[in-house]
């Protein structure tokens, strides 16, 4: 049990608190790393057994493949979105996720006969400005942010309104969050939901033991806020006596920072049994840390299911379970929004993109050679055609 000075000390400057604030962003992403006390002591008490079985039946409800929930959404004439053009500022375009969204994204507008042209952000605001900045000289009629914080480029996106350009944020926050200022819409994922069900998952596989956690965030991507309180929230109601240390690793130092992060925390703390990336493309750099720890008890959980993850869970290897966001019907989910906002539709307030928990109970079901589309069960292309009036 850590119940000195020094622990104490740490579990009152935690990662959730700083993330509250954007000069405790400005400091995180400066230094690369915080680490904090749990949301317990680590004492070996086992959680209520109602609560087990809530997180068990949650994360069995969140394995089978979720619906296309636009049925009844307003249809769309995409006439008008003939010969415009759509620039996505992409936050990394390394990132595989990414590179799915931006690919169907093409593929859809391509039905409509609109245009893509994508920029890499490299995860550097000054990167993001002068995407934005081509955008505006190429004469873009939207540009899409895609998850990159629309607060910290304020100021180009004010530039790109006085040009009479429209901007689409990709990731910023849970559904129907407010919108910054001159952001015409949005397409997310339920992120708080996708928190949760992390947490429900460790609770349910851990059977209620008072575990430790490592839990890896990005403060400098906005929807960050959201999966970090969902997880805290969950993990802390359903196993009070699991005691968790959050490391904050900014994009641009994924691919140098979170391996040393990860073996460094591990050392440190040796109850932690799973390792908490807040997305796939940091479990990337996770399990090669976890490999080399020695640690065979340590297990992985993250989110986002890009394909070289989801083939370490079927391998049974060190990842556990994947919250799958679908990529590709993000994509076209941006489609959508986009056809809206050129048209002069109303855009929609929640694009509905559902998530799926991949777990080893339905991992050998999914064919990872197959198109990462069909992961998830559900036709969304064919609901989007007919919101759209196309293919049909």
């Amino acid at each position: 049990m850590r119940t000195g000075p020094q622990q104490r000390r740490r579990r009152a400057t935690r990662a959730f608190g700083a993330l509250a604030t954007a000069a405790a962003l400005t400091v995180l992403a400066a230094c690369g790393g915080q680490s904090g006390g749990g949301t317990g002591d680590g004492s070996g008490a086992a959680a209520d057994p109602a609560a087990v079985q809530k997180a068990t039946d949650s994360t069995t409800a969140l394995s089978s493949p979720p619906e296309f929930g636009l049925t009844d959404a307003d249809k769309v004439d995409p006439a008008g979105a003939s010969g415009k053009k759509l620039w996505i500022i992409d936050i990394s375009s390394s990132i595989p996720l990414v590179q799915v969204s931006d690919a169907a994204t093409t593929q859809a507008l391509g039905l409509v006969g609109a245009t893509v042209k994508t920029y890499d952000g490299k995860g550097s605001v000054t990167e993001y400005t002068r995407g934005i900045q081509a955008a505006i000289a190429d004469k873009a009629d939207v540009i899409a942010l895609y998850a990159i914080d629309p607060n910290l480029v304020a100021g180009p996106i004010q530039q790109a309104a006085d040009a009479g350009i429209k901007v689409i944020v990709v990731q910023y926050g849970d559904p129907g969050a407010q919108l910054p200022k001159n952001v015409a819409a949005q397409v997310t994922y339920p992120y708080t939901d996708a928190g949760a069900a992390m947490a429900n998952f460790i609770v349910s596989d851990s059977k209620g033991a008072a575990v430790g956690v490592e839990f890896i965030s990005a403060s400098d991507v906005s929807n960050s806020k959201a999966i970090v309180g969902g997880f805290q929230d969950t993990l802390k109601a359903a196993c009070p006596n699991c005691s968790l240390t959050v490391d904050d690793v900014p994009v641009a130092d994924w691919q140098t920072k979170i391996t040393t992060q990860v073996n460094s925390t591990l050392n440190s703390h040796p109850d932690i049994k799973y390792v908490v990336p807040v997305y796939d493309g940091m479990a990337t750099f996770a399990v090669p840390a976890i490999k080399t720890s020695g640690k065979k008890d340590v297990k992985l959980v993250s989110f986002n299911a890009t394909k070289s993850i989801m083939q370490n869970l079927k391998d049974n290897d060190t990842v556990v379970a994947d919250v799958g966001s679908p990529q590709a019907w993000e994509g076209w989910a941006l489609a959508d929004q986009f056809i809206r906002v050129v048209t002069g539709s109303k855009p929609l307030d929640d694009t509905k993109v559902g998530l799926r928990m991949f777990t080893a109970q339905n991992i050998g079901s999914i064919d990872l050679s197959a198109p990462e589309s069909t992961w998830y069960g559900v036709d969304y292309e064919s609901g989007y055609k007919k919101l759209w009036g196309v293919g049909q």
